[in-house]
């Protein structure tokens, strides 16, 4: 490989304290960048690569068509024969410049579950796109409890009843009709809720007359006997370990199959070009699992962990604070949760769903929930706390106030460049003006649903109305509040691929037509900015992550076409041509192809 041999030497820190947001300007998260030099005599060997594009988004001021790295890192940007005239050895790798391939900064999912993912390479795919009838999933559990030993739990994911059953659940009676010697666990699509046979409901120690654990719910039929859905902690405690209140139902999977399943969905997450992603609820197995993959050089996607908050106190207690870890590998924060799914309409609203008199599930104990916020707080460690609706949102800011209160009536130290970490809000999909206000007093960091309005947006409609749809994944109202806003999927709960994401922030169209809450349309860039430096906020990693520009890490996308010029109804269907982590290709074909 041509190049020369050189090492970037930074004499000035990063302000990872900036508070730039996305859609409030373009101020990069550094105070000087002038004082970085390159020198070519140090036996470090990290040659020089220049790669070139029609154009360059690099989310850092100015766009540009050409930058160059070194290591992991990128050095420089500006046109090519800038970049040439600085570098006139280095390799230039052409990315497509003259086929109107545009660069982007890789894409950051600020809250998603790749552990989920990848375990659901070890079970049935239910996805509405895969199984879109009650005779196809009838044949997919069929398939799978005939593979299945006697005895052992056959186990399946992403099941949507408005897509695939009719709007109608299926229960315990279908699923002992599929099989009576087997335990089936089938998981709502939200993941909030699911649905269980007999034997699964005896595995669990679950009859007639249990009660529901707090924070969930058993469902029952007329005659007031368990139908075999479980809501929330009920289904917690059969297959969540990060949050389960009990030791887990479900057995845990060998490691192996595990880190094989990562291997398989990070491959497919690199070629929508994604390459970072905040796994929003994780154990302590799969925290483990995550370093060991990155021992064995088997990890190209980045990984922010939020762990589940049973464990705080373990993570307190030797002092891992949000940030620990590298460039592969890190805690961001822990995990917990005030309410239900919006997909799931299980969230806690202020107002019933349409035409019910039903306000969701509150699944946190109020006095738990502000003791677990101020221990945290204090710890400085980043709370990222699940809460949908307008009323759990609500009970949430009480908790963040009570602890930034005690913080400061105790004059506690600023543990990150201010008084305690900064904490995040999981979703936050149903906003007030008071909500917006009180946000922003406490400089949180939202990170609401980007697809959800393509993805879910015909049922949510019928629940919610169009009134409330235009408070719902306010991304306008965030932007126009000075929130700090981040993009996410949720998956498996929505669709992974961030193009999706971006097209439904600006077009608000579901997929059949509807346009759902226009007031919160955002342009283009601001929801590129979603994936972007919005979501490196969110991980506490702005001063690394999110640009392209000297001294960030050189992950980005080369995209087919460019997302500002195309129509908006087609951002979704642009081609992922490349996805590249630290300046080494994961994804996609030859550059320039």
């Amino acid at each position: 490989m041509r190049g020369t041999t050189l090492v970037v030497v930074v004499t000035e820190p990063l302000d990872e304290r900036a508070t730039w947001r996305p859609g409030h300007g373009s101020r990069p998260f550094r105070r000087d960048w002038s004082a970085m030099t390159v020198q070519a005599d140090n036996p470090v060997q990290h040659p020089i690569r220049i790669f070139r594009a029609q154009r360059v988004i690099t989310m850092a001021g100015p766009d540009a068509t050409a930058f160059a790295t070194c290591g992991e890192r990128v050095v420089a940007t500006g046109s090519a024969e800038e970049m040439r005239g600085r570098f006139p050895d280095a390799e230039t790798v052409d990315l497509g410049h003259g086929r109107g391939h545009v660069v982007v900064p890789g894409f950051h999912d600020a809250h998603a579950h790749p552990s989920w993912g990848a375990e659901a390479k070890l079970h049935v795919d239910l996805s509405p796109e895969r199984v879109g009838s009650l005779a196809e999933l009838t044949a997919a559990l069929t398939d799978a409890v005939a593979g299945t030993p006697r005895g052992q739990w056959v186990r399946a994911g992403r099941y949507d009843q408005m897509r695939t059953t009719g709007g109608q659940s299926i229960d315990r009676a279908f699923l002992d009709g599929i099989s009576r010697e087997h335990p089936i666990l089938v998981v709502h699509i939200a993941g909030h809720w699911a649905v269980t046979n007999s034997a699964g409901l005896a595995a669990g120690g679950l009859d007639d007359d249990a009660v529901a654990p707090a924070g969930g719910d058993l469902g029952r039929d007329g005659a007031g006997r368990l139908n075999g859905l479980l809501y929330e902690q009920a289904l917690f405690d059969y297959a969540y370990p990060a949050v389960a209140k009990r030791p887990p139902i479900l057995p845990d999977p060998d490691p192996e199959d595990l880190l094989d399943g990562l291997d398989r969905f990070a491959g497919e997450l690199h070629a929508a070009g994604i390459t970072s992603v905040c796994d929003a609820l994780v154990s302590p197995q799969w925290l483990r699992l995550y370093q060991e993959a990155e021992r064995r050089g088997q990890l190209p996607l980045r990984i922010g962990a939020l762990v589940g908050h049973p464990f705080l106190d373990g993570l307190a207690d030797v002092g891992v604070m949000s940030g620990l870890g590298g460039d592969r590998v890190r805690v961001v924060g822990v995990k917990a949760f005030v309410d239900g799914a919006v997909a799931g309409r299980t969230c806690l609203v202020d107002e019933p769903f349409c035409g019910s008199e039903d306000h969701g599930i509150q699944v946190a104990d109020v006095e738990a929930l502000t003791d677990l916020a101020t221990r945290a707080h204090r710890a400085g460690i980043r709370l990222g706390v699940h809460a949908n609706g307008d009323r759990a949102i609500g009970v949430l800011l009480d908790a963040f106030e009570a602890a930034q209160k005690e913080a400061a009536q105790k004059e506690v130290p600023a543990t990150t460049g201010q008084a305690g970490p900064r904490h995040r809000i999981e979703h936050c999909s149903i906003v007030t003006p008071e909500i917006l206000a009180r946000m922003r007093a406490l400089d949180l960091v939202a990170v609401p649903f980007s697809s959800y309005v393509w993805y879910h947006g015909d049922a949510l409609l019928g629940w919610y109305g169009a009134d409330r749809l235009e408070r719902m994944f306010a991304h306008r109202s965030f932007l126009d509040a000075g929130i700090a806003v981040a993009g996410s999927s949720d998956y498996p709960c929505g669709p992974f691929e961030p193009l999706l994401g971006v097209q439904s922030c600006v077009t608000r169209t579901s997929s059949s037509g509807d346009v759902l809450g226009p007031s919160q349309r955002i342009s283009v860039r601001e929801a590129l900015a979603l994936y972007t430096v919005g979501a490196a906020v969110a991980t506490g990693e702005e001063g690394t992550k999110g640009r392209l520009a000297p001294g960030y890490l050189a992950d980005f996308v080369v995209l087919g076409a460019d997302p500002e010029v195309v129509a908006p109804e087609e951002i979704g269907r642009i081609p992922v041509v490349s996805t590249w982590v630290g300046a080494e290709r994961v994804s996609g074909g030859t550059p320039g192809t």
